[in-house]
């Protein structure tokens, strides 16, 4: 739910609600959020419209006396649009923009959450100086309903979505972010965030990275003590690999055409970063044992979200 209050300054939040339609031809990032300060103490709240296929992005902006919330809650009110964990209702006219519709999701799958694993940053959300706190509020769900956009009508019926949030100060400032759950088979999602995180003074690469498989989440972070290595980027593929002591990723990503979309610095949407809806995942999942390594999943995820922002060598990566 909301983390925010009325007095903040130099904060944002945001909710990333990913939506792709039963034959993958169309793909959206809907957006929501509000933002207070910067430099010119710009107060607001926003719906960011990010669209796949053509790699084009909207920003509608609102002035911060129409978003709401509900307070033992997720429900979220920006003008005439609302949003939750199970529905999402859009009513933006203006002269960049028309998006009409209600879409119903159900089949939430959110990340596992216990006393130690208070979310998806785990006890990290708790250390001082943390700019930006990260949710993943359902890996995979299924979306009911139709939007109208600007005259053309897009029935969301069958298809699936993905929901996250982020809120703090800012983005980091490095980072490499994926999320696809259109896989060859049904139930099976994917999401990695490899992100600089400040640490008293000085900053270490931190990773979550969770893999939906078999109807049970597969945590590999780094309060959980997985390993991540051989990190390699270039200006068509992303590689890595990350491991526990039961299970290991192999990843190799396919970057495409991206938008741009509007980023918070210091609470203020002034930032700008690229991002695609129609890369691809390629992933391996194995079962470690005594004896070597069990194939359990090989596949590749499309309509894929995915991020590649600042200095990589940061990240531990080696650019190619």
């Amino acid at each position: 739910m909301y983390q925010g209050r009325p007095e903040m300054n130099d904060y944002f939040e945001g909710w990333y609600f990913k939506l792709v339609d039963k034959d993958r031809t169309n793909s959206y990032a809907i957006i929501p959020g509000v933002s207070f300060g910067g430099l010119d103490n710009s107060r607001h709240s926003f719906i960011q419209v990010l669209t796949g296929n053509t790699a084009s992005a909207t920003y509608h902006r609102f002035p911060i006396s129409s978003f709401e919330s509900a307070k033992h809650s997720f429900h979220v009110r920006i003008d005439e649009n609302t949003f939750s964990l199970d529905k999402i209702t859009l009513s933006v006219n203006n002269d960049e923009q028309q998006v009409e519709g209600e879409l119903h999701f159900s089949g939430i799958i959110p990340w596992p959450v216990n006393l130690l694993s208070p979310g998806a940053m785990g006890l990290f959300r708790f250390i001082p100086g943390m700019q930006c706190l990260h949710g993943i509020l359902s890996f995979d769900h299924q979306i009911e309903g139709k939007m109208i956009i600007d005259g053309s009508e897009i029935d969301f019926t069958g298809g699936r979505g993905y929901l996250e949030k982020d809120w703090g100060q800012g983005f980091p400032t490095s980072w490499i972010w994926m999320q696809s759950n259109h896989f060859r088979e049904e139930g099976i999602s994917f999401t990695s965030s490899i992100a600089t995180i400040p640490w008293f003074g000085t900053e270490f690469a931190g990773f979550l990275i969770g893999l939906l498989y078999g109807g049970k989440v597969y945590r590999f972070t780094t309060y959980t003590g997985a390993r991540l290595s051989k990190i390699q980027v270039s200006e068509k593929n992303i590689l890595f690999q990350v491991h526990d002591k039961n299970h290991a990723i192999v990843v190799n990503a396919s970057r495409a055409d991206g938008a741009t979309l509007r980023s918070p610095v210091r609470g203020s949407m002034s930032g700008r970063i690229i991002e695609s809806l129609t890369a691809e995942i390629g992933i391996r999942f194995y079962e470690l044992t005594s004896s070597g390594r069990r194939l359990l999943f090989e596949g590749t995820g499309t309509n894929a979200g995915l991020e590649v922002v600042g200095d990589m060598t940061s990240l531990g990566a080696v650019e190619i």
